[in-house]
């Protein structure tokens, strides 16, 4: 008998694609807390690399990797940036999209931070 999902049928959490488009799932927004407007960063410890929140909105001006809502209803959501899609398919030793899991989330300074897994792709 032959699987026809073979191994792997884990959705990923969030999904950097080679044009800068980042794609959110509902369970990485619900964890941020995101909404309209949030500006989305990756800090880089070690080897380690997490998702955050850098400014909530409102913001005043203009940021790389402003999240919007892709749909109405749902809490899927989308951001831009060349330089973190880079970064984490460079780290994923991968040219085409880097479909990536999300870990337990950490909480440091009263701000949520979560792990982003590049070590298997989805």
């Amino acid at each position: 008998m032959l699987s026809i999902l073979g191994n792997i049928t884990r959705k990923p959490d969030i999904i950097f694609s080679p044009d800068g488009r980042i794609d959110i799932s509902a369970r990485v927004a619900r964890l941020l807390e995101l909404k309209k407007g949030d500006v989305l960063d990756v800090a880089e410890e070690g080897r380690e690399f997490y998702l955050y929140v850098k400014h909530r909105a409102p913001t005043c001006g203009r940021f790389e990797a402003t999240v919007f809502p892709t749909n109405k209803r749902g809490r899927h959501f989308r951001a831009t940036s060349i330089k973190l899609c880079a970064a984490i398919m460079h780290q994923c030793n991968t040219t085409t999209k880097a479909r990536l899991a999300i870990g337990a989330p950490l909480i440091r300074n009263n701000e949520v931070l979560l792990p982003i897994i590049t070590k298997k792709l989805l």
